[in-house]
């Protein structure tokens, strides 16, 4: 970590990866921009992971920076990151652990989790001080979430030289300011660029999205009252709740209903030009993602893939459905932000969430364009409750983040965000539920929404990007293309190469334990010093290459 600048020059920006009209623009405001911070505002599957990355390649190649540190909702997200930042020649370490301090010197940064940073600034900070920076901070209004998480990322990468922020939801649904954000008098954030899911459809980047609400006669008890009542009737905000969360029971008529149509609405999209369409169901929580699961195999005869925050594989079984076939996914929370699948045309919003936050998330999952069809609606069946309905028919705003102007709060006053929330208190049953659907909402049916999509513009040299503190790298002029591939992991980039010689150099180390009985700190200690490593955490890549050739000779010889 002594500052020195990257060891190689990156590669050419591929080809085939030329940007869109709007990221070129954004790129040419940011040159201009006065300030160490810039927010770009872009609707979601617009492509922020690629321009971003794309000021990351300028600032790393033009020697502006030495390092970037991103930061991300998930680890999921962060493994996106870092496989798509590998396409283009970055070494990005996906979440690495704060114990194992800054990372080695023949890596070009971090992609690692608000959370990691708020559990630990020291590391974050040491490596920010070390080499300048540029941190890009994906989806930022998770700061806000906590005042912790803000106030350890504002210390952790005080020294930073730039901050590019990036988000589709720049705003929040409590009072929080968001880091590094501006506010005007009226305690309402400016971006510093902005691109509307409205622009989008018209440029042909996103897809156009129908919303399919459906009614019906709910009915349960609650508080020892048996109630019953629509989604037309005006309730009490608990009897709201509860209304919703009948109409969502895992096991009522409704949402066999709903699912049935959704699937139907999925067969007749998967036999026409999209062979390999998906769709996506919101969960409530873990038992209601099985009951809905167990719905959709009964309907469509096909096992849907599940998944939920607490399973240790959720990254993998997410990377495995958007590369497969399959049908159908549940998820509960997963996929609601970040999430790269452009094969997902049809989706069910069960669950009792109604920020819009949140909401938008959700939507953010289904316009992402996909290289075919060429006409490209998507469907969300949702409830026909008052304030989803009012969700769907704002989708085309653009939103700001608008706060109270007030004292801050401390640390832990902060609720839990309310799509995390468990269900309301209070003794409540749901009894029963049908569905009709109600009249649909389409977004953007007024627009020229079939055209062909948006030619990608090729990236211009800007001496500008001077300003921002260096030059855009020489790329040359590539053949137009309709929609950037997905992020996946790359087998045989470096992070999966570290990590796959760190798996071999445990077994190898495991198995000359147990032979010589030696402790494992005893092995590890011994083949860093003949390797000059520091620790395991600390090797660069050629350093546990060289580290596993020792440990592999070592076991042969034992044999």
């Amino acid at each position: 970590m002594n500052g020195a600048r990257r060891k190689a020059a990156l590669p050419p920006w591929p080809e085939t990866r030329p940007l869109r009209a709007w990221q070129t623009k954004a790129i040419e405001v940011l040159a201009e921009h006065e300030g160490d911070a810039f927010l770009a505002s872009a609707t979601p599957a617009a492509g922020k992971t690629t321009f971003g990355l794309r000021v990351a390649y300028d600032m790393l190649s033009s020697g502006a920076v030495q390092r970037v540190a991103i930061l991300a909702p998930t680890a999921h997200i962060c493994r996106q990151w870092a496989a798509d930042a590998a396409r283009y020649g970055m070494d990005l370490e996906p979440n690495r652990p704060n114990a194992e301090g800054p990372e080695p010197s023949d890596r070009d940064g971090v992609v690692v989790t608000y959370q990691a940073v708020a559990a630990g600034a020291r590391p974050h900070r040491t490596a920010c001080n070390a080499r300048r920076t540029l941190l890009i901070a994906d989806e930022p209004h998770h700061m806000g979430e906590h005042a912790a998480w803000g106030a350890t990322a504002m210390d952790a990468f005080a020294k930073a030289q730039k901050r590019l922020l990036l988000s589709g939801t720049p705003f929040r649904s409590d009072n929080s300011p968001i880091p590094w954000v501006e506010y005007d008098a009226d305690g309402v954030s400016a971006a510093s660029y902005s691109y509307s899911y409205t622009q989008a459809l018209v440029d042909g980047v996103c897809r156009p999205i129908t919303f399919q609400p459906y009614d019906g006669d709910m009915e349960w008890t609650s508080d020892g009252r048996r109630r019953r009542a629509d989604f037309s009737v005006v309730l009490p905000r608990n009897e709201d709740a509860r209304r919703l969360r009948t109409a969502l029971d895992g096991d009522g008529d409704w949402i066999r209903r709903v699912l049935i149509d959704a699937d139907a609405k999925l067969g007749e999209i998967r036999g026409g030009e999209h062979p390999d369409a998906g769709g996506l169901v919101i969960a409530m929580d873990k038992q209601h993602a099985f009951q809905l699961a167990a719905q959709l195999e009964r309907i469509s005869g096909e096992t849907p893939m599940i998944v939920t925050s607490d399973e240790v594989d959720a990254s993998q079984r997410i990377a495995r459905f958007a590369a497969s076939t399959q049908r159908w996914i549940v998820s509960v929370l997963m996929v609601s932000e970040g999430v790269d699948i452009p094969r997902l045309r049809v989706g069910v919003y069960a669950t009792s969430a109604r920020t819009e936050l949140f909401f938008r998330q959700v939507v953010g999952r289904f316009i992402r364009r996909s290289p075919r069809p060429r006409h490209q609606m998507s469907f969300l069946f949702l409830p026909s409750d008052i304030l989803l309905k009012t969700l769907a028919s704002r989708i085309e705003e653009e939103r700001n983040h608008a706060i109270e102007l007030k004292p801050a709060v401390e640390d832990g006053e902060l609720d839990e965000p309310p799509e995390r929330r468990r269900s309301e208190p209070g003794v409540y049953e749901a009894l029963y539920s049908d569905a009709r659907p109600d009249e649909h909402i389409q977004i953007g049916e007024n627009m020229m929404l079939f055209g062909e999509p948006e030619p990608a513009a090729a990236a211009r040299p800007s001496a500008a990007f001077m300003a921002f503190g260096g030059g855009i790298a020489e790329t040359r002029r590539a053949e137009p293309v309709d929609v950037l591939p997905s992020a996946a992991d790359d087998p045989t980039s470096s992070y999966q190469r570290r990590e796959k010689l760190r798996e071999e150099r445990s077994k190898l180390v495991a198995t000359l334990a147990r032979r010589r009985g030696e402790q494992h700190r005893e092995i590890n200690a011994r083949i860093n010093r003949a390797v000059g490593a520091v620790s395991v955490g600390k090797s660069t890549l050629d350093q546990l290459e060289r580290a596993n050739e020792r440990l592999r000779r070592e076991v042969d010889r034992g044999r």
